[in-house]
């Protein structure tokens, strides 16, 4: 017999080509499915999100099953072993049989960090930017993507979902020492859709676009830009169900 169990993770995404298995390349479902079938565990890793590749998890939420003999405790620390030290394994539990981490969520919460200062140790972690940040300008930008929106002039390019329409919570800018930190709590994102959100604002902080024109691509009566941002500085901050 076999139980399903939640576990909470976090990964340095610059280590891996993203979140979901993909052929040939490093990603952490595969390294986590790799260090299962250590363990004689054949079980396909489920997922709440899917990070693009350089792209950071503090509390990513994954699923998976397991013979019903295994102490989960002993698990944590068998499987810590085998994927350290990019990923880890912060709490599992056991969750009833149709837990999706995916489609049970309610709610994800992002943040983007950015320095004005290079540092080579921290090239990975947080993104560069060297122009002065107009803060008050920028945490009146971000406001206009609270709300429910067709987010489709904010989403990669061939992005294959059944629509568009997300509702974002919750934004804010906040200073940090000498960082500038972008928070963004929604009921869920499109891909790339927080860093195409990251490079708008800096785009309007450069006065290269306006406001009104975050209004009008929000609209979708025109599309200005869906560059993306890099996404070093990108955080899967939390999972809520």
């Amino acid at each position: 017999m076999e139980s399903k169990v939640l576990a909470v993770i976090s990964y340095d995404g610059s280590k891996f080509y993203g979140m979901q298995k993909q052929p040939n390349k490093k990603t952490i479902q595969g390294e986590i499915e790799l260090a299962l079938n250590k363990l004689n565990i054949n079980s396909i890793v489920q997922h709440a999100g899917r990070t693009d590749k350089g792209v950071h998890a503090l509390n990513q939420v994954i699923s998976f099953t397991i013979p019903n003999f295994w102490d989960l405790n002993k698990l944590q620390t068998s499987l810590n072993k085998i994927i350290h030290p990019y990923i880890h394994i912060k709490k599992i539990k056991f969750i009833k049989n149709d837990f999706n981490p995916r489609f049970n969520a309610k709610k994800r919460s992002y943040r983007y960090i950015i320095s004005p200062i290079f540092s080579p140790h921290k090239a990975d972690y947080e993104t560069y930017y060297d122009k002065k940040i107009n803060i008050e300008l920028l945490k009146k930008a971000i406001k206009k993507f609270e709300g429910t929106y067709d987010f489709e002039y904010f989403a990669k390019t061939g992005s294959e979902v059944n629509n568009y329409i997300r509702t974002i919570y919750k934004t804010d800018i906040i200073e940090y020492k000498n960082k500038v930190i972008l928070k963004i709590i929604g009921n869920g994102f499109l891909r790339g859709q927080i860093r195409i959100i990251t490079n708008f604002l800096l785009m309007i902080n450069e006065n290269k676009l306006t406001i009104d024109d975050l209004q009008k691509q929000l609209n979708k009566e025109q599309l200005f830009t869906k560059h993306l941002a890099p996404p070093n500085g990108l955080y899967l901050e939390r999972i809520w169900y």
